[in-house]
C-alpha cells in the first residue's frame, strides 16, 4: 500500500484513528488503515489527546523508581527531583491513549483520551492562528530590517542576502511576503526596494542572411559533435555588450560550470580587435590559457566572423582555440553568458552611455557580479567555484577580486561614469 506523504489529516482520518484506538490496535496498524506513516499517527495522538488526571488525594505516589529508591517513603512525592512517572505500555507505546481500555477502572495512572472531533477542532484553530499576523518579535523585525536594508539598496536579491546571512533563519518566500505586506515599511523597505528582473527587449526579426563560407565546420551542429568526442574540454561562451553603435564595446567571456564572467573593453567592433584579447590572454596566462580557451562558443556577429584570427596563434601558426558559432538569432544556445548579461544590465542599463568607461571599471563591475551567490551553484559564488577549479591566481591576473558579501552592489551608481 502506498503511503501518502505531505498531506494534512482529515476529520475522517482522525475518526479512523479514534476507532483504531478503541479497537486497541497498534499505531502501525492504524497508520496502515489510513495510508499514513506510523510516526504521523503517533504525533497526532500525542499532540491532541486530552488528559484526565488520577485522584491524588490520599493515594500512593506512582513513581517508576519506587522499588529502587533508598529514600524514606514518607518523603516520597511527585516534587522529588528523581520522580519518574510510572509508564503504561498500552497508553504510552502501543495505542497511545486509554479509549476503551479494559483495565481503566482499576488503573491508578493518569488517563489520556483521544477524540476525533476535539482533535480536528484544535487542528483547525492552530492552522488558522498560525497563518495570521507576522511571526516575528519586534527585536527580530528590527534585526532583519537593519541587515537587509543596505544590500537591497545596493541591488542585491533576497536570495543573495539570505545566502550571505543564514543567521536570519527566514526563507526567501517569507521575506518577500513580509516586505510586500509592509512589515519593514517604517525602515524604508517596501516593494520598490526589491530588485526587478531585467526587462528583455523584443528582438527584431531580421532577414535571414547568407551564411559566410568560413562558418563551414564551425556551426552549432559541429560544436555538438566536438563536445561529444571531447567531453572533458570545458566550453567558454563569448559575446559582446554595447549600448551605442559607435561604441565602446565590451567583449564578455563566461566559463562553463562556474557562472564566472569577465570582460574586456574595445573601441572597435571588429574581429581584429576582439581576437587581440585572446593574444593578450595567451601571453598573460601562459599554459593556463588552454584550460579556459581551448573551446569557445559564440554568436555570428560580424566581430567574430574571421575564424582564423581566433583559432590560430599569429606568431607560431599553431591552433590555440576551437571556435564554434550558434545558429542565427539563437542566443539560447549560449545561455550562460546571456544570463550573466542580466547582471551586467543591472549596472549598465540600456541607454546608459559607456563613454568614460575604463577597463578598471569593468574589472570592478565583474568583481561584484562574480561575488553574488547563485542558486544553481548551491549558494556559492562564481568567484569561489572558479577559484576551486582553476585557482585564485588566474582570477587575480584577470583583474577580478572578491567583494565582501554585504558590499556587493548591482546598481548603476557602482560606476562613476557619465
Amino acid at each position: 500500500m502506498t503511503i501518502m506523504k505531505a498531506k494534512h489529516l482529515t476529520l475522517d482520518d482522525r475518526k479512523a484513528i479514534q476507532e483504531g484506538i478503541e479497537r486497541r490496535l497498534s499505531k502501525t496498524a492504524i497508520a496502515k488503515s489510513i495510508s499514513k506513516d506510523p510516526t504521523t499517527v503517533a504525533k497526532e495522538i500525542k499532540l491532541h489527546r486530552t488528559v484526565k488526571q488520577r485522584n491524588r488525594f490520599n493515594s500512593p505516589v506512582m513513581c517508576a523508581k519506587l522499588k529502587e529508591c533508598k529514600k524514606p517513603r514518607k518523603f516520597c512525592s511527585e516534587s522529588c527531583i528523581d520522580y519518574v512517572e510510572q509508564p503504561c505500555t498500552m497508553r504510552d507505546r502501543s495505542t497511545g491513549a486509554c479509549n476503551h481500555c479494559e483495565k481503566i477502572s482499576r488503573c491508578r495512572l493518569d488517563h489520556y483520551f483521544y477524540n476525533a472531533n476535539t482533535a480536528h477542532e484544535a487542528y483547525l484553530f492552530h492552522l488558522s492562528d498560525s497563518r495570521k499576523g507576522v511571526n516575528l518579535s519586534e527585536a527580530e523585525r528590527s534585526i532583519i530590517a537593519q541587515t537587509i536594508a543596505k544590500p537591497l539598496k545596493a541591488g542585491q536579491s533576497l536570495y543573495q542576502i539570505l545566502t550571505n546571512h543564514p543567521e536570519l533563519g527566514i526563507s526567501v518566500k517569507s521575506l518577500y511576503t513580509y516586505i510586500e505586506g509592509g512589515v519593514f515599511k517604517e525602515f524604508g523597505i517596501d516593494n520598490f526596494s526589491l530588485r526587478r528582473q531585467v526587462a528583455m527587449r523584443e528582438r527584431k526579426r531580421l532577414k535571414k542572411r547568407r551564411e559566410p563560407v568560413n562558418y563551414e565546420g564551425h556551426k552549432f551542429t559541429d560544436y555538438l559533435a566536438f563536445i561529444k568526442d571531447n567531453p572533458f574540454i570545458p566550453t567558454t561562451e563569448m559575446d559582446t555588450v554595447y549600448n551605442q553603435q559607435e561604441g565602446p564595446y565590451i567583449q564578455t567571456f563566461s566559463y562553463q560550470n562556474t557562472c564566472f564572467i569577465n570582460g574586456f573593453l574595445h573601441p572597435e567592433k571588429t574581429s581584429e580587435s576582439m581576437a587581440s584579447t585572446l593574444d593578450y590572454l595567451q601571453k598573460l596566462l601562459g599554459n593556463d590559457y588552454f584550460k579556459l580557451f581551448s573551446l569557445i562558443l559564440t554568436d555570428r556577429g560580424t566581430e567574430f566572423e574571421k575564424v582564423s584570427l581566433f583559432e590560430i596563434e599569429a606568431e607560431t601558426g599553431k591552433l590555440r582555440t576551437n571556435i564554434f558559432y550558434c545558429d542565427p538569432q539563437t542566443p539560447s544556445q549560449k545561455p550562460h553568458v546571456e544570463n550573466n548579461h542580466n547582471y551586467v544590465r543591472n549596472i549598465l542599463p540600456n541607454g546608459r552611455k559607456f563613454e568614460g568607461l575604463t577597463q578598471h571599471d569593468l574589472n570592478l563591475l565583474f568583481s561584484h557580479i562574480n561575488s553574488v551567490p547563485r542558486k544553481v551553484l548551491g549558494g556559492r559564488t562564481p568567484y569561489d567555484v572558479f577559484s576551486f577549479f582553476y585557482g585564485e591566481e588566474i582570477i587575480h591576473k584577470m583583474g577580478i577580486r572578491r567583494i565582501d558579501p554585504d558590499e556587493v552592489t548591482l546598481q548603476p551608481f557602482l560606476l562613476k561614469i557619465e
